[in-house]
């Protein structure tokens, strides 16, 4: 199977919408608004956190007519580089939402400088492994059942050549983005073709 068919391809990954689960939007809406739009979205790596960030920013920036800025820190990376700062932060005001995936990689000092230098913005959201950098907004969580509710959704016609969503589930611990993952490498080793 060439890259482009596979379903579990990265542009069909990047393409999931977050699944909210315990609250609506416009719960989470609300919440955003009482925090101050100073918030975190915290869970273990693989769970959604990333995605909801970029939906819930596009839907905050979208309503309130904010310009969004953002930045992504991975692992290891215990500041911000020049670049990323200086286009995250410079004439920073009222207009501007700033989102940060990957925030707990910060190291203490470099934390304290940015969410002090973000107080202009109309809004931090960030995502985080563990709370205590911001308010928690919103734990994200992963089941068995959202995983085989992605594989139905992506994949439903090589269901039967993939492990079942439990299985997949309890061996990435939770960790959908892994699993899925695992998914695309077993369709491209089995050559399952999948209807476009």
């Amino acid at each position: 199977m060439r890259a482009c068919d596979n379903p579990f391809r990265v542009q069909r990954l990047g393409a999931l919408a977050y699944r909210l689960a315990g609250a609506t939007w416009e719960e989470l809406l609300a919440r955003a608004e009482r925090l101050g739009f100073r918030a975190a979205i915290v869970g273990p790596e693989g769970h959604g956190k990333s995605t909801l960030l970029g939906e819930l920013g596009s839907r905050i920036a979208s309503a309130r007519g904010l310009e969004l800025r953002t930045a992504t820190l991975r692992r290891g990376e215990r500041r911000l580089s020049a670049a990323d700062g200086g286009r995250l932060l410079a004439a920073l005001s009222g207009c501007h939402l700033l989102l940060v995936d990957g925030a707990q990689e910060l190291a203490p000092p470099e934390w304290r400088r940015l969410r002090d230098a973000a107080r202009p913005a109309a809004g931090l959201l960030v995502t985080t492994h563990a709370p205590g950098l911001l308010p928690t907004l919103h734990e994200c969580g992963t089941s068995p059942a959202l995983l085989g509710e992605l594989l139905r959704e992506l994949a439903p016609a090589a269901l039967d050549a993939l492990p079942p969503a439990r299985e997949l589930h309890a061996r990435h611990r939770g960790n959908v983005r892994d699993a899925l993952l695992e998914a695309y490498d077993t369709m491209a080793r089995l050559n399952v073709p999948e209807p476009r």
